[in-house]
């Protein structure tokens, strides 16, 4: 049981991005020190005084919320590692955060602080992760929302990509059959449905083979 919570000092980090609080609580009858990180903007919302001239006494509520605080910013840290490494959506993050060791609430939280201050964009990784799949890969748009969703986009943002999206997927699909087929099979019936069958499973609809092939 947590008891006698006291906050004794703010003070700011070397990187002036958190703010250290010192905190006294007793738990169990016995006495502890903790001293734990708080991104600034957090504890400015808490209401909290950040000059202490003598101890300042925490409601039970007040010390937990610290508590959990610290933990979303010690998240938010492993979150910028993380994404130095690759662009990730949301839920990857999330993901990703909570294979590190955080609880599932601390994830969510960490992962939505990235979207609010405009550090993850969805849209924009969504809209170039789809581009580069059309370029590089020669997908189709059925396979690419499937790989947006795999990724971890909503059906909302992957919407959004696809109302906007500046690609031709019958030239990628005419693409696709010059670089892995021949023309001439598709005069083959049996030749002809194999082909079809391989480029619907990239991702092309039955028109836009059609007319690939009538543009080779």
């Amino acid at each position: 049981m947590i008891t006698d919570t006291y906050l004794h000092s703010v003070s700011p980090s070397e990187n002036g991005e958190t703010v250290i609080c010192k905190i006294q609580y007793k738990e169990d009858g016995n006495e502890k020190i903790i001293k734990i990180p708080i991104a600034g903007s957090f504890y400015s919302d808490c209401g909290l005084p950040y000059d202490i001239y003598e101890p300042f006494g925490l409601s039970k509520e007040e010390f937990l919320k610290l508590v959990k605080l610290a933990k979303v910013t010690a998240a938010i840290r492993k979150g910028i590692e993380l994404l130095k490494y690759s662009a990730c959506s949301k839920k990857a993050l999330r993901d990703k955060l909570v294979l590190k060791g955080f609880d599932k609430v601390t994830a969510s939280k960490a992962a939505d602080y990235f979207v609010e201050n405009g550090f993850i964009s969805e849209y924009d990784q969504a809209s170039l992760f789809a581009v580069e799949l059309a370029e590089k890969k020669l997908y189709g748009s059925i396979k690419i929302k499937n790989e947006l969703f795999k990724k971890g986009y909503d059906k909302t943002i992957i919407g959004e990509v696809f109302d906007n999206i500046d690609v031709d997927f019958t030239e990628i699909c005419k693409n696709r059959i010059e670089n892995t087929m021949k023309k001439e099979d598709f005069s083959d019936k049996a030749k002809a449905s194999k082909n079809v069958s391989a480029l619907i499973r990239y991702g092309f609809t039955y028109s836009e083979i059609k007319e690939a092939v009538t543009r080779i």
